[in-house]
């Protein structure tokens, strides 16, 4: 069974915060002009454009001919992740985040990095988010309208070979993480009442692309609840939500219906809000699993920390962590934390972590950043795309950390291209920070 299902008992007084760890960016220096796009970026780190809205990958860039390719990069892209080929080279998948449309597109690159396929895996759907791979190598993409759904993509395969997952939930999907150890999906919601929700699944099922992953059609959904602010309460106080609380799982309720029209229900039915801690604007969501001999002891708690999810909210810029096996969540970013003279960040977004260990926080707002999110103090910039008007998504590394690719959704292409309609990029990291 899930080890998800062992309740963890108390053993001695929670810590004050979870022992969490950054990343080797933290040692990135000033940031200087790249000379693309005028992008700020530190010193030996370089970057270049992938993918431009309207075009194909090929004529996107200045590339050796490589042949014909068909696919326009999709418009407003956002969620992307990696996926690395057999053959040395990589997938990266982004969405888009578009109404009408909506849908995934993909770019192929080979093992010395140059593009040599771009096609489309999902279409007709709507405003597909954040969303997040799986651990079988899957794409889970989200649609971030009230009556959303999940669907489950093959990078290597076409529209037609996506399914729907309806078992999922039905709300305003953004994006999801997989803790396969405990047959665990966790998604989140964003709404400005929205809740952290979990899919326990069944068991074990063969993927769209034939390999063993989770049943994710049959299952429970349910919702999170920190202590002392169950029933759609929320946590006001900054001081109190970065302690360290206990959280218990409750099912949601109607979980085939839309979850904002259920929980308005009962809310006039009852006078009590709805299951759930309410978090402001559920945003981006990453798992961080460390190894078995970097598993640190967690006061107040039986279990080794294995695997924590970090989930971003946009309504209060706050970054959660979650220990998934003691049960135990706490803020660990606020723009309380940050020091002068830095700039507050607007509406945190996508999450993405390096192999490396390091926690990348996406930016909506005017001053465009990617951060290095500093569990136990103030965090970095990593680069900085200046003009505001758009959002940076889709943050994601390859997986020996060499690459991380990400766009500014509504980024303005100089020359040909779809003006406004978003770029995507790839940032090349220095070998001395792959550690």
């Amino acid at each position: 069974k899930p080890t998800q299902e062992l309740m963890p008992q108390p053993t001695e007084e929670l810590a004050m915060e979870l022992p969490l760890n950054a990343g080797p960016l933290m040692n990135i220096g000033p940031l200087e002009d790249s000379g693309v796009d005028s992008i700020l970026i530190p010193s030996d780190f370089e970057i270049r454009r992938v993918a431009i809205s309207g075009l194909t990958a090929s004529t996107s860039i200045p590339l050796p001919s490589i042949g014909v390719i068909n696919y326009p990069w999709h418009t407003f892209p956002d969620g992307g992740a990696v996926f690395d080929l057999d053959d040395g080279g990589w997938i990266y998948v982004s969405n888009s985040e578009t109404t009408l449309t909506g849908g995934c597109g993909a770019l192929r690159f080979d093992q010395d990095g140059q593009i040599i396929d771009s096609y489309p895996i999902l279409r007709n759907t709507r405003r597909n988010c954040a969303s997040g791979p799986t651990p079988w190598q899957t794409w889970l993409s989200c649609e971030e309208v009230s009556d959303g759904r999940v669907y489950e993509c093959d990078p290597l395969g076409t529209p037609s070979t996506a399914r729907e997952l309806p078992a999922l939930g039905i709300f305003n999907h953004e994006a999801v993480a997989v803790d396969l150890k405990t047959q665990t999906i966790y998604l989140t919601e964003d709404a400005g009442d929205g809740r952290l929700y979990r899919f326990r699944s069944s068991g074990m099922a063969t993927s769209i692309n034939g390999r063993p992953g989770l049943d994710m059609q049959n299952g429970t959904l349910e919702v999170l609840e920190i202590e002392g602010f169950e029933a759609g309460a929320y946590q006001e106080d900054f001081t109190d939500a970065r302690t360290v609380k206990r959280v218990h799982w409750v099912p949601a309720q109607s979980p085939d219906r839309p979850q904002s029209e259920v929980r308005s229900e009962i809310q006039n039915a009852t006078g009590i809000g709805a299951p759930g801690t309410a978090f402001k604007g559920g945003e981006g969501i990453w798992i961080q699993e460390l190894s078995e001999d970097q598993q640190p002891t967690v006061s107040g708690a039986t279990n080794p920390l294995r695997a924590v999810v970090y989930f971003a909210c946009k309504g209060d810029n706050r970054v959660y962590a979650l220990d998934v096996d003691n049960d135990l969540i706490e803020v660990v970013f606020d723009n309380e934390q940050l020091m002068a003279p830095d700039i507050p960040f607007d509406d945190v977004d996508n999450i993405t972590i390096s192999p490396m260990g390091d926690v990348i926080v996406a930016e909506d707002g005017d001053a465009m950043r990617l951060m290095v999110m500093n569990p136990s103090g103030p965090s970095k910039i990593l680069l900085q795309v200046p003009g505001g008007g758009s959002e940076l998504t889709g943050p994601a590394f390859t997986g020996n950390g060499k690459f991380l690719y990400f766009s500014s959704q509504r980024g303005g292409a100089a020359g040909p291209g779809l003006s406004g309609l978003g770029i995507t990029y790839e940032l090349r990291i220095p070998d001395s920070l792959l550690v």
